[in-house]
This record gives C-alpha cells, structure tokens and sequence, in this order.
C-alpha cells in the first residue's frame, strides 16, 4: 500500500505504511508465501519479518524451546519457520510429570496425565498398577516413578501411525526394562528398552539399548538396532526414530546407531513403563515423553533434546555450559 505525506520542506512523497503491510502479512497463513512476500522490497522485507519472528518465536515457545540469538533477525531464511510448523503439526502426544498435567490419587499415584500436544490422546493407569509421582526428583521438577509392576497406556489411537515416527523420552532405567512400546498384545512391537540379552554379544554389565518395530506377541524380534548406552539407573535423553531402514537411535544427542532396519510395523497407541505384552515393566522413572509423526531432522531433533536437557540438568551433546553464548 503506498500513502503520500508532506515533508517539512513542502515536499510530497510516497512511502509504504508498514504498519498496514505487517497487518495484511499477519494475516497470511502461508509462510512459504510470506517468505515469498519478504523479497519483494524492503518494507515488505521489514513486515514479512516481524510477522515470522512472532509465529517463530509462539511456535518455539508452544515447544518450550528458545530461538537462538542469531536467527531472531530471519526466522524463516532456509524455511525454518515451514519447518517448525510442520513440527508442531506432527507432534501427536507429549506428556510431561508436572502436576498440572497428572491425575494424581492420594497425592503421589498418578491415574492419569494430559496431552499437551493437544491432540486429546490422554494417558491413563493401567488395572490399578499406577506409577508414583516423584516431587522435584530432577532438576526441581517432577517425575512419574515406575517399580517394576506399573505402567500407563494411551487409548488406541483413531488411526495407526505409519512410520516415520520419533520418540524422544527423558528416562532412567535399570536391568532388562521397558521404556515405551504400542499399545496391546495384540499390537505390532513398537518398542524402546534395555534387552534382548540373547541377541547381545557376550559382554558384562546392565543390557544396551534397543530399538525394534519388529514382529508381535512375546517373541524376540528378527530386526533391532542396538546401541552402546547401558540401563545403570542413569539419566539419558532417548530418541528413537522408526523409519524402516533410515531408522536412528540417540542418546544425549550422540548417535548410537542409524541406517538399519528395525522393522516397519506401525504404532497403534502407547504402552509406557512396560512392553506392549505385559511382561518388562520398567524399573526407573520417565520425566517427560514426546512423539512425532515425521522422522524428525537433525536440527530440530538435536534443538528438542538440548531443550529437554537443559530442563532437566542433563548432557547433550550440542550444549557448552562453560560457553554464555552458547544457548543450548
């Protein structure tokens, strides 16, 4: 839009009221388009960019994630932006052990706890075996405690969910355990644990890592991808990413395995602290739980991570805590 004004010399000039040019873009719901419009001058330039940086930064914000300094002045340069909404788009469940978000019995067992991705895929106690939350327990914040007999589950979900699918978890366990698998035993195998001791090269010492979507029932998988971190009881930022042969595993933002097959079977909903028929249940705690359905790329995968890990005191490969520039 071009308005006329009078200058102090009696002068009259047209110039762009950015003002209206940053409202018309704000309405805009195409980003690909607003980037477009982004190069057309440089009040569109201008406009176009505080109109990025706010759906930026409430999309970052929504993910309790930071915008690093030096991407505040073109956050949509490179697509960043589109690919942030596609993020958002894709996270279909995410639990975090915050009081507000449990269901809590007598004060410390937890019935139930909310889905913030805002998908309504609650997740509930199973048969009564309901874990304990655990105040504070890292980092000041809360956790849910599983004893070896307890474990929540989702509702089937409306549709299974193909893979690619990421799982990034923030968990402690011990022995031969479960974190996370699908929903029944009636489900195809869609698992994250410490085991399949038979499969694992002699060695002493608690079981490795393991992803696997291979297979059903109680029977070993044929397909696995085995990493090095062993279940000591030690905090870790799990991510497990199923996509048939592109299939990836980290750990505290190291890759632990990547370019394997694990299995290509789907996940119908989720089974935490156990496996899905029943029988591993997890000894340690879970402090928070995202999934995503999209195999989740190496910048806003490794961005996720660093963000779970700064919350909860944890590791991460990207972050130098020695470094005040560094935001991660």
């Amino acid at each position: 839009m071009e308005v006329t004004v009078t200058t102090a010399d009696g002068v009259f000039t047209p110039w762009f009221d950015e003002l209206i040019i940053e409202t018309i873009m704000h309405n805009l719901q195409d980003s690909e388009a607003l980037a477009r419009m982004a190069r057309v001058c440089g009040p569109c330039r201008s406009a176009a960019l505080a109109v990025g940086s706010r759906r930026l930064q409430g999309l970052l914000h929504r993910l309790q994630l930071a915008v690093p300094p030096w991407e505040r002045s073109s956050p949509f340069l490179g697509g960043m932006l589109v690919r942030w909404e596609r993020v958002v788009a894709s996270n279909r469940l995410w639990i975090q052990a915050t009081k507000t978000a449990l269901t809590l019995e007598r004060g410390e067992h937890v019935r139930g706890c909310a889905d913030l991705s805002g998908n309504g895929c609650h997740i509930k106690c199973h048969a009564n075996s309901c874990p304990t939350f655990g105040t504070r327990a890292l980092n000041g914040h809360g956790v849910i405690e599983f004893d070896g007999s307890s474990l929540l589950r989702s509702s089937p979900f409306a549709a299974p969910l193909e893979q690619p699918v990421t799982i990034i978890v923030v968990a402690k366990a011990r022995g031969d355990t479960t974190i996370v698998d699908s929903h029944s035993p009636r489900s195809s195998r869609f698992e994250l644990c410490h085991g399949y001791p038979t499969a694992m090269p002699h060695a002493a010492g608690p079981p490795q890592v393991v992803m696997t979507a291979d297979g059903v029932g109680d029977e070993s998988p044929a397909k696995l991808l085995r990493g090095a971190t062993r279940s000591t009881g030690s905090w870790h930022v799990y991510t497990a990413i199923f996509d048939g042969g592109r299939s990836e595993m980290f750990v505290d933002g190291r890759c632990e395995g990547s370019g394997k097959n694990v299995g290509t079977g789907p996940l119908d909903g989720l089974t935490i602290g156990c496996d899905h028929s029943g029988v591993f249940h997890l000894k340690g705690a879970v402090a928070e739980l995202r999934l995503f359905h999209c195999h989740l790329q190496m910048d806003e995968r490794s961005r996720t991570e660093a963000a779970l890990a700064l919350r909860y005191g944890l590791s991460h490969a990207s972050i130098s805590y020695s470094d005040p520039n560094n935001p991660y």
